[in-house]
Parts: structure tokens; C-alpha cells; sequence
């Protein structure tokens, strides 16, 4: 009896402590199915950047184990699915080049009796000057899906919203705007992507 509850706290003691056990995250590029970006117009080449220079230590999860990365390589991840998105469902026209920075600001995953529910909020800079803050929820009965579909979410959201799908589609060369603060929200889904 002794001995079981002296092993109870030390794993107890060992949980508290996980912080400095805590996992890594790779994140990695949850694909998309076909057809939750419609197809576009897309005028000229696309540049897309990782704004996000924070390379420090962060929490995305944390449910018994933690797991951890940093805002940069999570960016770098949403980059390349953008990239890989704008390839796929961009119809080539011809028109000045584009520029789309982005910077993750927040990721993290919540256990929910048996789900987990993840919000990621980024911030995109489109070359004409317009900046959109977005939050974006995602649902998963997996915590590396719920992870890793909460930023292709953000993806389908981003290359969905209108005002991104009319600057990547223009032909013309646009004057730079003064900036345009844009904070949409999207509804949480279960399963999304």
C-alpha cells in the first residue's frame, strides 16, 4: 500500500515536472481535399513569406505530456501549404507579381472529453498593403490532426476570403492603400481538412 502511493507521487511529481520533458512538435502539412479551395484567377507569380522570426520555445498542446515549438516553424509550414495551395488551385493569367506574408501568432490544442478542439491565429501583409488578423478554430478527434489541420484550416480560410482572392486574381498594378485591418472569424468544423 506504501509502495503504491510512493510510486503514485513520484509519477504524480514526474507529470508536474514535464514541462522539461515536453515533446517536440514537427508540424507538417495536413492535405487539403479537393475542392475546399475553389478554383482562382491568378495573375502573375506569388511570393509567400515567413514573416515569423520568434524561433523561442512555445506550448501547442498540453494534456498529461506537452508538447512544444516555435512560431517560426509553424509558419514555415503554413507558407509552404499556401505556396502548395496557390500552385494547385491558381489558374495562371498574366499580371504583376504578388507578395503574401504570413506570421502565426498562436497555435494551441485542448483536450475535450475525448476531442480536441485547436485555434490558430496568424496575421497576413498582402503586397498592396492590406493586413488581415484571422482566428481560426478546428476540431479532431486526434491531437496531431487537430494540430496540423488547425493551420491547413487556416490555409483554406485565408485563400477563401475574398478580398485575398481579388488581390491574388488583379491584373493591374494597384497604388499601395493606406493599411486595412481585417479581423474575420471562422466558425470551429469538426474534421475540416
Amino acid at each position: 500500500m506504501l509502495r503504491s502511493l510512493l510510486r503514485s507521487l513520484v509519477l504524480l511529481s514526474f507529470l508536474v515536472a514535464s514541462p522539461v520533458f515536453a515533446m517536440d512538435y514537427q508540424p507538417s502539412i495536413w492535405p487539403l481535399r479537393d475542392g475546399l479551395i475553389p478554383a482562382f484567377d491568378l495573375a502573375g507569380q506569388v511570393e509567400v513569406v515567413n514573416a515569423q522570426p520568434a524561433t523561442e520555445e512555445i506550448i501547442v498542446y498540453k494534456y498529461g505530456v506537452k508538447w512544444k515549438s516555435n512560431y517560426n516553424a509553424i509558419t514555415a509550414v503554413m507558407a509552404q501549404q499556401i505556396r502548395d495551395e496557390v500552385a494547385k488551385n491558381g489558374r495562371p493569367v498574366d499580371g504583376p507579381a504578388k507578395r503574401i506574408e504570413v506570421k502565426v501568432v498562436h497555435l494551441l490544442s485542448k483536450y475535450k472529453f475525448f476531442y480536441w478542439n485547436s485555434v490558430i491565429r496568424y496575421e497576413v501583409r498582402l503586397g498592396d498593403g492590406t493586413v488581415f488578423n484571422k482566428e481560426v478554430p478546428h476540431g479532431s478527434g486526434n491531437p496531431l490532426q487537430d494540430l496540423n489541420g488547425c493551420i491547413a484550416e487556416g490555409v483554406m480560410v485565408l485563400l477563401n476570403d475574398p478580398q485575398v482572392r481579388a488581390y491574388l486574381s488583379s491584373t493591374g498594378s494597384t497604388p499601395l492603400p493606406a493599411e486595412t485591418e481585417v479581423s474575420p472569424t471562422t466558425p470551429a468544423t469538426t474534421e475540416g481538412p
